[in-house]
């Protein structure tokens, strides 16, 4: 529990020890994964809560706290779906102590605050918020976010393959691979190098 203890600020420690302690839950960090930032399961009777490993406090506390959500409906033998409203509510609770602190960034804790009113599967899909917790990522990249590119130019994305920038569908940016031609969605928000 000192490892997880560690990655989170420190000043919610107790408040996180509370929600974990006595607990049969196995909480581990993984290396970083591209398609999710953690996950919880049961895995042969065992509960097992998985979170990337980043140097971000405010990230990884939320990322616990929304996969302590899961664990705790699970424990309550509650079938839902994975994110709907009775996760949402859970994790409402659970983040709610955490927010009555105050202890984000002013900036940080407005953006939290407006994503709990209705929160996402993932943070990813809030940019205000998901661009507001890179700023405290210590990863030394260098990127752009691609809605500040124009509309035309060329990208690479996850240092992988190159991408025109076509124009704006609602929320997403629909973008062609330059090799097959084939058409994606990207968030605001993606890192991308421009070219």
């Amino acid at each position: 529990m000192k490892d997880i203890l560690s990655l989170i600020p420190y000043e919610l420690n107790d408040y996180v020890k509370s929600l974990i302690e006595g607990q049969d839950l196995i909480i581990k960090t993984v290396p970083k994964r591209r398609t999710k930032h953690g996950d919880y399961r049961k895995l042969n009777n065992k509960h097992i809560i998985t979170i990337n490993h980043i140097d971000n406090k405010y990230r990884f506390l939320l990322i616990l706290i929304h996969e302590l959500a899961h664990f705790n409906i699970y424990k309550k033998n509650i079938r839902t779906s994975p994110h709907g409203t009775i996760w949402k509510n859970e994790f409402k609770k659970l983040l709610q102590p955490v927010l009555d602190k105050n202890l984000f960034p002013s900036d940080l804790q407005s953006l939290i605050e407006a994503h709990m009113k209705n929160p996402k599967s993932s943070f990813s899909y809030d940019s205000p918020l998901e661009m507001e917790l890179n700023k405290y990522d210590n990863e030394n990249e260098n990127y752009t976010y691609l809605e500040d590119i124009d509309i035309g130019n060329i990208f690479r994305y996850n240092n992988d393959k190159l991408y025109k920038k076509i124009k704006k569908r609602r929320k997403r940016y629909l973008c062609i691979e330059n090799d097959s031609g084939r058409k994606y969605l990207f968030l605001p928000h993606a890192k991308v190098k421009l070219i």
